[in-house]
């Protein structure tokens, strides 16, 4: 399963938080808004109920929707099911991967590290980490945990804790990593 799939990953906060990388007109970040919670709630999406619930004309609506078809950001399959909306390719989106946004995973990360396959709870203090914390401290704390043989979530946030109320930055880290 990818990390997008996972049930504690919020995909609005992803795509709020990134909005930037991703480079999406005002319309087409409504748009895709708008489809991640039609999927999240299993409301069918159509180019007329978009256009309702965002007050879009028909043509804007298409035309934005032809604009993420083409930069791979959506894709619309027919299945024998319905029309499936797949947002799949926004955060598979090369210029997230070229920020490094996606690279090795945070959990896969733990989950080497601790020899074992994080649970929930775990998955959703990492996830929320990862939202507010430089991704590079988090693997400094995971590290510095693990230098110390303590393997455990609360250890990390601990680090992750002091580290914060001294300032602490991933540059910072490096740079005291390299002197």
């Amino acid at each position: 399963m990818k990390w997008y799939q996972e049930r504690f990953v919020s995909h609005r906060d992803w795509i709020l938080d990134h909005l930037e990388l991703l480079d999406l007109s005002a319309q087409e970040a409504i748009l895709v808004l708008v489809i991640d919670f039609n999927n999240e709630k299993r409301i069918p999406v159509t180019m007329e109920s978009l256009a309702a619930k965002t007050k879009m004309k028909k043509e804007e609506v298409d035309e934005a929707v032809s604009l993420l078809c083409a930069r791979k950001y959506l894709e619309i399959k027919v299945s024998r099911s319905g029309v499936v909306w797949s947002l799949d390719g926004l955060f598979e989106a090369d210029t997230a991967k070229e920020a490094g946004l996606m690279d090795a995973s945070l959990f896969d990360a733990f989950e080497t590290e601790f020899g074992r396959t994080l649970n929930p709870r775990e998955m959703e203090k990492i996830s929320e980490w990862n939202r507010t914390i430089d991704k590079r401290l988090i693997l400094y704390a995971l590290r510095q945990a693990s230098a110390y043989q303590q393997l455990s979530i609360a250890y990390v946030d601990k680090i992750l804790s002091d580290w914060q109320k001294k300032g602490m930055t991933a540059e910072k880290m490096e740079w005291e990593l390299s002197h």
